[in-house]
């Protein structure tokens, strides 16, 4: 008789050897492995009695909560697909999903209602359900109902090789793509990811990604449960709270993107709090400027870890390790399980410090993208995924970012990084954050144009000063040639920079050499 896929048996050891432990807190709420597994397994049975089949998709408009917890683990078990969507989704955006991957059943919370309503007309309403304990009177089914069933739904047989998840790019040009990781790719961002931040039972993990998306649910709470760690269950928690869970429940990991980690710093630094518990943590999504890195490891006496992970891996492909030597701005050194090359445009392995793009094989890689077979061919190339990323190896094998392979601004032949220039920008005592975008120009080609955000309590720097200090670090060709003041910078569908809405808004203002603003 099979034992099921390793994604499907991933609670089963926490389950046979500490069922009482803590597995999840949330709120009030606090579930142990054992009620964990059965709430799951009660679901699974329900989805079975909506008659859902291995490779039906399951659709879910959830935040981080436990009814999206249970469908996913649900899911697993009965071989469905589920499809998390990220909650910020507009109606428009959610329906683009919908349509994509025609789920057989969507879940959803009770704040989105009018959402869910503009979907009836692609999903039976008898086929969505709402969260919580009412339907709300949309005529909706609850999704409470699953969990009234007294029978727990046995592991249903699939293939390792069987999808086991869709996950959808944040979609910055164009429409986002559907990224299939089956139960073996699925599985092996866990543990690949587990051994990076090498969580163990003794863990207490706060999770502060959501769970929709690849940095939340591949590389923080499912490995988490895979060891069986404790995990507080949060959604994008501000500063405040953040350290509010971290000292009521002596986390010991907590990853967030590098944007909010500006956030948790400048928020420790005026509110002095000791986080003895805190042993971890991770900024990613962007790079973190040096002075971050000097101003974390003041307030801890350690170091941040950094890497570089995407959507298409289920994870990170390589980080700055655990214990062992960090180097501030690198993205660190390949991850386990995986092979990395810097090559040319000759597919030539390029030296030390010469730029290309990473390309990598990985266990834990999609297995395609959702119905779109040209884009597939396009990710890979001789059975080497094609990152998109350039980067250059130093004499000790560590990987230095340059840039998006489409974000690179081309001025006048030149190349120009963005990710360099912030990093000069952000090195500003009254900088916050920065964000550099290239436009286009009549003359150059192209020119970068950055935005900024003034620390918090101050005007920011005066704007002569800035442009001295930016143009005594970098090359003449490299200065921004304007600069725009923001008090928020605006972020896209998964917190990051949006950096395309703010090169758009950079496009609208005609480029003015000589009048920087």
């Amino acid at each position: 008789m099979t034992t099921g896929t390793r994604l499907q048996r991933l609670l089963s050891g926490s389950v046979q050897h500490s069922p009482d432990k803590t597995a999840i807190r949330f709120g009030s709420v606090e579930l142990s492995y054992a009620e964990l597994e059965m709430q799951s397994s009660r679901v699974a049975a329900g989805f079975l009695q909506l008659n859902i089949s291995p490779g039906d998709r399951v659709a879910l408009m959830l935040p981080n909560c436990l009814e999206a917890v249970y469908s996913i683990l649900a899911c697993y078990k009965i071989g469905a697909v589920v499809v998390p969507i990220n909650y910020r989704n507009t109606a428009a955006e959610t329906r683009y999903v919908v349509e994509k991957t025609q789920p057989k059943l969507v879940i959803g919370h009770p704040d989105k209602i009018e959402v869910l309503k503009a979907l009836s007309d692609l999903v039976a309403v008898d086929r969505i359900l709402v969260a919580g304990g009412e339907s709300v009177g949309t005529g909706f089914s609850s999704f409470g109902e699953l969990l009234d069933h007294t029978t727990q739904a046995s592991l249903v047989v699939v293939l390792e090789d069987a999808p086991a998840l869709i996950l959808f790019t944040s979609g910055s040009t164009g429409h986002p793509k559907g990224v299939v990781h089956s139960h073996r790719s699925a599985y092996a961002g866990i543990d690949i990811s587990q051994r990076i931040f090498e969580f163990n039972s003794a863990d207490v993990v706060l999770i502060g990604k959501p769970i929709s998306h690849a940095g939340g649910l591949q590389t923080q709470f499912m490995p988490a449960l895979n060891v069986g760690a404790e995990v507080i269950l949060a959604m994008k928690p501000s500063p405040a709270d953040a350290v509010d869970l971290i000292v009521k429940h002596t986390v010991t990991q907590y990853a967030m993107l590098a944007s909010n980690l500006i956030d948790f710093i400048e928020y420790l630094e005026e509110n002095p709090i000791r986080l003895p518990s805190l042993a971890n943590s991770m900024g990613s999504g962007d790079a973190v400027p040096t002075d971050l890195h000097h101003r974390f490891r003041d307030l801890f006496g350690w170091q941040v870890m950094e890497g570089c992970g995407m959507t298409e891996i289920g994870g990170y492909y390589a980080v700055n390790p655990r214990n062992g030597q960090r180097k501030w701005g690198s993205m660190g050194l390949p991850c386990p399980d995986t092979e990395l090359r810097i090559i040319d445009r000759d597919g030539t392995d390029c030296g030390v410090g010469e730029v290309g793009e990473i390309v990598i094989k990985t266990p834990s890689a999609t297995i395609g993208y959702w119905n779109d077979d040209d884009k597939t061919r396009e990710l890979f190339v001789d059975n080497w995924l094609y990152t998109g990323d350039l980067a250059k190896f130093d004499e000790q094998g560590y990987i230095w970012f340059v840039a998006r392979k489409k974000l690179i601004i081309v001025r006048r032949g030149s190349n120009i990084s963005p990710a360099e220039v912030e990093s000069i920008i952000d090195e500003h005592p009254l900088v916050h954050a920065s964000v550099v975008v290239g436009i286009s120009d009549p003359h150059d080609g192209q020119v970068p144009v950055a935005w900024l955000m003034p620390l918090h309590g101050t005007q920011g720097p005066d704007l002569d000063d800035l442009k001295a200090y930016v143009s005594a670090h970098l090359a003449e060709y490299k200065t921004p040639v304007r600069y725009h003041f923001l008090k928020e910078i605006p972020r896209n569908s998964t917190g990051k920079f949006d950096r395309h809405q703010l090169t758009e808004m950079a496009s609208c203002s005609s480029v003015n050499r000589n009048d920087s603003y």
